[in-house]
C-alpha cells in the first residue's frame, strides 16, 4: 500500500492542477463572453460544425491574436487549446496566464519538438480541440506555409480542419450607438488525405493550404459589396 502512495499523490496533484486550470479557463471564457456580447454584439453562425466530442483543429487568419483567441473560445462549451507565438508565451505577465489557460507555445526551431508532442497529446490522447491561426499581418506566402504546417498536424493527428472567419460589421452596441461589432462564421470541417504529408505531394499540400485560406476569406461578409451589386 505504501509503495503506491507517491503515484497516488502525483495523480491527485495532476487532477487538482487540471481542475484549477479548467476553472480558470471557464472563468476567463465566461467573463470574456459577457464582454464580447455587450460591447461587440458578438454573433456566431455555424458553431454546430464544432464537434461535441472528438478532436479537431480550428483555424482562421488572425488580425488580432488575443481577441480572436477569446472569440474562438466562445464557439464551444469544450476547452480549446491555442498554439501561440513563443515570444507571447514567454511574456513575463501574459505568458504564465496563457499557460494556465492551457495554451501551447509554437516551435522555435526544427529541433524544437516539445510543442509538437504537446499538440499530438491533446489531439490523440485527450481527443480535444486545438486552434492554430496564421496572422493576417504575414505575407500571403508565409500564411500558406503556416497553413501547410497545420495540414501536417491534421494528418498525423487524424483530425479535421475547421475554417473560421472572424470579421467586423456595423451593429448597435448596447442598443445605444452604432459601432463595429464582431461576427464569426464557422465553415464545414475538412478531412485531409494522409498522403499529403509526403514530400512528393508537397505542391498539393500547399494548394490545399491556399484553398483553406480562400475558404476563410469567402466566409467573410462584405455588406458594401452586396449593396453595390443591388
Amino acid at each position: 500500500m505504501e509503495e503506491n502512495t507517491p503515484v497516488s499523490e502525483e495523480k491527485d496533484k495532476l487532477d487538482t492542477k487540471t481542475l484549477a486550470t479548467d476553472a480558470f479557463y471557464a472563468a476567463v471564457k465566461g467573463i470574456g463572453g459577457l464582454f464580447l456580447k455587450a460591447f461587440t454584439n458578438l454573433t456566431i453562425e455555424g458553431d454546430e460544425n464544432i464537434p461535441i466530442r472528438g478532436k479537431a483543429i480550428l483555424t482562421t487568419v488572425s488580425k488580432n491574436i488575443m481577441r480572436d483567441m477569446l472569440v474562438i473560445s466562445q464557439l464551444s462549451g469544450r476547452k480549446i487549446h491555442f498554439m501561440l507565438d513563443p515570444k507571447l508565451m514567454k511574456h513575463q505577465i501574459a505568458g504564465p496566464a496563457l499557460k494556465a489557460l492551457g495554451m501551447i507555445r509554437g516551435t522555435e526551431s526544427k529541433e524544437d519538438t516539445e510543442p509538437i508532442d504537446k499538440v499530438f497529446e491533446i489531439l490523440n490522447e485527450k481527443g480535444d480541440l486545438v486552434a492554430m491561426t496564421p496572422e493576417a499581418k504575414l505575407d500571403r506566402e508565409i500564411q500558406i506555409k503556416s497553413m501547410a504546417a497545420i495540414i501536417k498536424f491534421a494528418v498525423v493527428g487524424e483530425a479535421p480542419i475547421i475554417p473560421v472567419a472572424i470579421f467586423t460589421e456595423k451593429t448597435k452596441i448596447l442598443n445605444l450607438f452604432t459601432g463595429d461589432g464582431l461576427k464569426v462564421k464557422v465553415g464545414t470541417p475538412l478531412k485531409v488525405e494522409k498522403r499529403l504529408t509526403r514530400e512528393k505531394y508537397r505542391p498539393e499540400r500547399y494548394e490545399l493550404a491556399e484553398d483553406i485560406i480562400n475558404i476563410i476569406e469567402s466566409l467573410v461578409e462584405h455588406p458594401e459589396i452586396e449593396e453595390n451589386e443591388n
